[in-house]
């Protein structure tokens, strides 16, 4: 007989098992998207580092390192949306998460000013 936390504890590990299959078959993709309302966002993609320019009408660069593991590109169709694709679904919603970090919004009214890169949509490479 087991207690909750035993069987909560069971049931995670599980879950990150399934997820390293999923991964190692399918791979994970994360579509983030670019909302820019009041000035044009300029993102360039390197080979471990993305930077994101005039965010808000900024002149410096922000500059977000990859994790190992992921790559990220531009849709060919709509230049305003992100892939970012790897194997381990940790490390690739862990960049997103800080890409988003880096565009947030601080001293402004939120409600205005919805600039920003944001997680659209969460799938698997080969679908």
């Amino acid at each position: 007989m087991s207690t909750y936390k035993q069987s909560a504890i069971l049931y995670t590990v599980a879950s990150h098992i399934k997820n390293m299959m999923k991964g190692v078959t399918k791979g994970f993709r994360y579509k983030m998207h670019i909302v820019k309302k009041h000035f044009p966002v300029e993102v360039k993609i390197d080979e471990n580092q993305i930077e994101i320019g005039r965010f808000l009408g900024e002149r410096n660069l922000k500059i977000v390192k990859l994790l190992e593991g992921v790559k990220a590109s531009k849709n060919e169709k709509n230049p305003e949306e992100l892939y970012f694709d790897g194997i381990d679904i940790d490390k690739v919603s862990l960049t997103c998460s800080h890409v988003y970090q880096a565009c947030a919004v601080h001293d402004k009214d939120k409600r205005k000013f919805l600039d920003g890169i944001y997680v659209n949509e969460k799938t698997t490479i080969d679908k």
